[in-house]
């Protein structure tokens, strides 16, 4: 089974229950991170790797398990 970073979505979102009867605004859309490794179950033979000092920078020797961090409340992207 092969897998990319296109067969699951890392970025996920959220809107919060907002009552009629809630004081406080609401709070909109909430996103949060998967990590990668959560939809590769075991680890196949043969994992392309990255060069050592490409791993030291990026913290993982494998592509497949990079997660680099986007805010998504920063430069308003988020709505709420």
């Amino acid at each position: 089974m092969k897998h990319s970073e296109e067969s699951f979505t890392k970025v996920k979102s959220y809107r919060p229950f907002h009552s009629a009867f809630d004081p406080c605004p609401p709070l909109g859309r909430r996103h949060y991170r998967t990590p990668p490794h959560l939809y590769l179950g075991f680890q196949p033979r043969g994992l392309q790797q990255f060069a050592p000092m490409e791993a030291l920078r990026r913290g993982t020797l494998w592509p497949i398990f990079y997660d680099h961090y986007e805010n998504p409340y920063e430069n308003g992207r988020e709505g709420g």
